[in-house]
């Protein structure tokens, strides 16, 4: 049995855990320097010393802890830059947390404003060190450094589209070193000549070349073969990876999760199913939703209110049936943009719609129409940022025509969504444009992040301020 301990990450690792706790102690040391006084004791003093040393010891083992406990993912293969920037706040905030505690129960008074700019530096110089440290590694692993030897189970259709991600993704680092399969040459889906052996040759083959990584792709119903192969593999300390072959049904990322011991597939990765995700998304909206009702709509209100009345007959909100999350209908509330006509409910707006005011014209073109809609996001209704909720009547068509319309409504409703702000906002006139809007709206479901929806806030407001040909 040989030894496969894999030395290179834990180099990896250590160089990056060396490097951060130089960057702790620097910029700690650096705002000292900028801020003086944040520390509530008289400098030069032996107590102001002490203290000092202090707050410095317990930056590193926040640090620590905080480490300890998020991990570090550079070492691995295939890692995005989100997952690097998402590890770096989490160990940002937990240090932050662990310092103000401990400085708390130490009895040691310093500047909460010192403490959070000093997190704000943190995070950033974390980012900017491990993206530096993530491409140096990438850059390497491209010219032959810490790689690992590869074998592919299987000689099928699967099999090669492993192989020419390994070939194509050079910075992975993997080295590919040849497939095994029990089939004729004739059926191969791979080059011949890459083919060194059949499925009973591989234990000694990777014995003799030291394989680090064994990719089993073999299709439904020859996996049972790689059994023996698997448990020999990991009896060496070789990783083991099974590419299942269920293409038809899943054509993206999926969370694996379990029935007791049964293993499970998502369907689909939806960030918002999980609690903490949509706890975060819910308090965004009730804070902004909060600040934007008592301080700007009020204003509104009574301009664009006053304006309505004068110039249309009928009340200044218009309140439509739509449906919301989970295909639960709600009032959605709008400032009244049309003249009252029966047809509100059932025909969308086109340009040069006879049924839109003056007013209503300029509210829909600056999407001021759109602003009571956070009393819906208040209430829980609706969210800042989702799928636009659409009337009952284009949810019962639609539902009929489009292939996977419905999964729009898994999440709360929007003011504003992914698909308004990349060009699907407005009269969709054919059924491809609503085909378009509702492939955004669930690619938006499927890949949410905090930062996604401050984006897209950003992108909307650029649009109000410009104008929108789109928009009537």
């Amino acid at each position: 049995m040989r030894d496969f301990h894999d030395y290179d990450s834990l180099y990896i690792k250590a160089g990056v855990i060396v490097g951060e706790l130089c960057l702790v102690s620097a910029f700690l040391y650096l705002l000292m320097f900028m801020f003086p006084n944040a520390m509530h004791a008289l400098r030069g003093t032996e107590l102001y010393e002490d203290r000092v040393r202090t707050v410095f010891i317990i930056a590193n083992l926040s640090y620590l802890l905080a480490l300890s406990w998020v991990g570090i993912v550079l070492d691995k293969r295939s890692v995005f830059i989100e997952s690097i920037l998402k590890n770096t706040l989490k160990i940002s905030t937990l240090q932050f947390v662990v310092m103000l505690t401990a400085l708390y129960l130490l009895k040691i008074d310093i500047s909460l404003t010192f403490l959070l700019i000093y997190s704000l530096w943190m995070f950033a110089a974390l980012s900017i060190w491990r993206v530096f440290l993530r491409l140096v590694l990438k850059s390497y692993r491209s010219h032959g450094g810490n790689t690992k030897k590869v074998v592919v189970l299987g000689a099928g259709s699967i099999a090669n589209q492993v192989y020419n991600q390994l070939v194509t993704n050079i910075s992975y680092g993997y080295k590919f070193m040849g497939f095994f399969d029990d089939r004729e040459p004739e059926n191969y889906k791979v080059p011949a000549e890459l083919v060194k052996g059949k499925l009973s040759d591989v234990n000694q083959y990777i014995t003799d070349n030291d394989v680090r990584v064994v990719y089993c792709a073999l299709p439904a119903g020859d996996d049972r073969k790689a059994v023996n192969i698997i448990r020999y593999a990991e009896q060496n300390f070789i990783r083991c990876l099974i590419v299942p072959d269920f293409r038809r049904f899943i054509e993206k990322k999926v969370e694996l999760t379990f029935l007791e011991e049964i293993p499970l597939v998502s369907l689909r990765l939806e960030p918002l199913h999980k609690f903490g995700n949509r706890v975060a998304k819910r308090l965004f909206d009730i804070f902004f939703s909060g600040i934007f009702l008592v301080t700007i709509f009020p204003i509104l209100f009574v301009v664009l209110g006053t304006i309505i009345k004068l110039t249309s007959p009928g009340p200044i909100f218009f309140r439509q049936k739509r449906t919301g999350e989970n295909g639960r209908d709600f009032y959605c509330i709008k400032f009244r943009s049309m003249h009252v006509n029966k047809e509100a409910d059932t025909v969308q707006a086109t340009k040069n719609d006879s049924r839109v005011s003056k007013i209503g014209a300029f509210m829909r073109k600056t999407n001021l129409d759109e602003m009571p809609q956070f009393i819906n996001v208040f209430i829980g209704d609706m969210s800042i940022v989702g799928p636009r909720p659409h009337m009952l009547k284009h949810t019962e068509m639609y539902s009929e025509l489009i292939d996977k319309y419905m999964l729009r409504h898994w999440a709360k409703p929007g003011i504003t969504g992914w698909a308004q702000v990349t060009g699907f906002r407005g009269e969709t006139q054919t059924l491809e444009q609503m085909e378009g809007r509702v492939k955004r709206d669930v690619w938006y479901i499927e890949n949410w992040s905090f930062a996604l929806d401050l984006h897209i806030i950003f992108l909307t407001v650029w649009n109000m301020i410009k104008g929108e040909e789109n928009a009537y």
